[in-house]
């Protein structure tokens, strides 16, 4: 019979090295052109008395490259993140690009004016309004006839 020394140590190296190999692992999915995320807007939200309110901050973005849309009670904004820093000068060409799409949707509320929603857009500020529909509550006297 073959006697061999214990090592404690040898059984936590080879947890840490199986969790090593797991977060590669997740790395390496992440790598794919397909699920990098470029650019995640920030967004505020608030609501007024006669409608909701969404702030997208997208700096640097033309309002052309921007699309709103509303499919069912999904609001989605998304576009394409387009910006060139050129710099040129007589001793150096310098160019740094970024690229990329985003896209951030919003469950709207069952009471909304889908018909009159709009968005303006001022100093890289995105601002879409959806108004919220006005309900009578107002009391009536019915005459019987």
């Amino acid at each position: 019979m073959l006697v061999k020394r214990y090592e404690p140590f040898n059984d936590i190296r080879r947890s840490f090295d199986l969790v090593n190999q797991i977060i590669n692992s997740v790395e390496k999915k992440m790598e794919t052109p397909s699920e990098i995320v470029d650019f995640i807007p920030k967004v505020n939200t608030r609501e007024g008395e006669s409608a909701y309110h969404i702030e997208v901050e997208l700096p640097g973005i033309k309002k052309e490259d921007v699309d709103v849309k509303v499919d069912g009670n999904i609001l989605t904004i998304s576009g394409e993140r387009k910006v060139k820093d050129e710099v040129k000068e007589d001793d150096y060409y310098k160019v740094e690009s970024k690229y990329g799409r985003f896209s951030r949707s919003f469950t709207l509320p069952e009471k909304v004016d889908v018909e009159n929603i709009h968005a303006q857009s001022d100093n890289g500020i995105v601002e879409i309004v959806i108004p919220k529909l006005t309900i009578d509550t107002s009391s009536k006297k019915i005459e019987i006839k």
